[in-house]
């Protein structure tokens, strides 16, 4: 986290120095749940490497999500970002384990760049670039697994590809009359519920069921 707060530290520096911007990580944050004056961002193609803890089995995914709540004081000309990185699943274990992602430096930057941008453009006026620089980094995979922990909160972008809707913003701390641009963000709360814990719980309903038909024989009594 100490690299994340020191390159948007640094990155926040030289998009308005006069103003102070901190930036923590709150695994709390829900997607749409804001105070007043608060609005999000929410990036749906960053790139990251994760391994099991269970299994050890390592994947990356190009599919990585990052919730961002922005906040600025204009009086105090302090901002705050709040950041939520969101788990993906392991494929390889029966029981759902989810882990985090790890991000390079260069990743990292590629997600502030796109967190400072929607700053400038919504807190301070800037107008938007049409040729954004791409999260993405050349030579990086541009899929891998999306199964997260934000499929189960609505937000999943692979189940909704068509689906536009605005990011949300509340009160007019740091807002201008347009709305941010997101593109992939479904309102409805989708199912967290995964194969492999149909599975699991199948194989306990009919272990459990054979120990009491097996019960049920044995103190049976005999004719």
């Amino acid at each position: 986290m100490e690299m994340w707060k020191q390159i948007f530290s640094q990155k926040m520096q030289q998009v308005q120095p006069g103003d102070k911007w901190a930036l923590k990580l709150d695994d709390n944050l829900q997607p749409n749940v804001l105070g007043p004056g608060w609005m999000q961002f929410l990036q749906q193609r960053a790139f990251g490497r994760f391994q099991c803890s269970q299994c050890h089995h390592a994947w990356q995914s190009a599919q990585v999500h990052v919730l961002f709540h922005i906040h600025l004081d204009r009086r105090q000309r302090q901002g705050q970002v709040k950041m939520k990185i969101f788990r993906q699943e392991c494929k390889k274990c029966l029981l759902v384990m989810l882990e985090e992602p790890q991000f390079s430096p260069r990743h990292v930057k590629r997600v502030l760049d796109s967190l400072g941008r929607k700053i400038r453009q919504k807190c301070y006026g800037e107008t938007a670039h049409p040729n954004s620089v791409p999260t993405i980094v050349a030579g990086d995979p541009t899929k891998g697994p999306h199964d997260s922990t934000c499929c189960g909160l609505g937000v999943c972008s692979m189940k909704h590809k068509t689906q536009t809707l605005p990011d949300v913003i509340v009160g007019s701390t740091c807002t201008h009359p347009d709305q941010w641009e997101q593109t992939g963000v479904a309102t409805g709360v989708g199912s967290g519920f995964s194969w492999r814990q149909c599975c699991c719980y199948s194989c306990c309903v009919l272990a459990i069921s054979a120990v009491l038909f097996l019960l049920l024989l044995y103190f049976t009594p005999k004719k």
